[in-house]
This record gives C-alpha cells, sequence and structure tokens, in this order.
C-alpha cells in the first residue's frame, strides 16, 4: 500500500510539472510597415510580447524612447526641419510613427 501510494504521489507530481511547463510559449515578435516620406521610405515597427519594442529604418534600429523617435524623424529627413522636437513642425510624424508602434504591439499581444 505504501509503495503504491508513493508510486501514485511520483506520478502526480511529474503529471504537474510537465503540464506546467507545457503552457509556456516563446516571446512572440510582430512588426508593422509603413511608407513615409511620399512612399519613398519603409519603416518597420516591431514588438516583442507587446513591451520590448523598436524602430527599423535603412538597417538600422532606433529605441523606443523620446530620442529614439527624434533621432529616427531626423533620418527620415523628409524635407522638414532640422530642429527636432515632438511639439515642433514634425508632431505628425511622430503621431503617425507612434500609430505605427501601437498596431505592432497589439499584433504582438494576440499571437
Amino acid at each position: 500500500m505504501k509503495k503504491r501510494v508513493f508510486i501514485l504521489s511520483l506520478l502526480l507530481t511529474g503529471a504537474i510539472v510537465a503540464f506546467h511547463t507545457a503552457c509556456e510559449k516563446d516571446p512572440v515578435e510582430a512588426c508593422e510597415q509603413d511608407l513615409f516620406c511620399d512612399g519613398t521610405m519603409e519603416v518597420t515597427a516591431c514588438c516583442t510580447d507587446g513591451t520590448d519594442c523598436y524602430y527599423t529604418y535603412n538597417g538600422q534600429e532606433y529605441p523606443d524612447t523620446e530620442q529614439g523617435l527624434a533621432d529616427l524623424v531626423e533620418a527620415l529627413d523628409c524635407g522638414t526641419t532640422k530642429s527636432i522636437s515632438i511639439d515642433g513642425e514634425n508632431d505628425s510624424m511622430f503621431v503617425i510613427l507612434q500609430s505605427l508602434l501601437e498596431k505592432a504591439r497589439e499584433l504582438s499581444n494576440r499571437q
């Protein structure tokens, strides 16, 4: 009887461990692309599980920070002013880029 209880408890413990590890999934990265500067420059926004987000343009990654966004707008250089600020003349581009990143964030949370 003790041997049977011992074996049964080992099997139960093994089953719990197996089910627990089977529920884990790998991080999912989702990306969204859009064209800027009259459709000539492609920017990609990517997020992993809705948290780790970044932009990619011309082979370079730009972090999801205010400075990263300002650097990306400056790199795009769509004939806008060189004075890069969120409240300045480039605010519409900032809004579009942030919207692109939100789409990627939503996609990465769904998968």
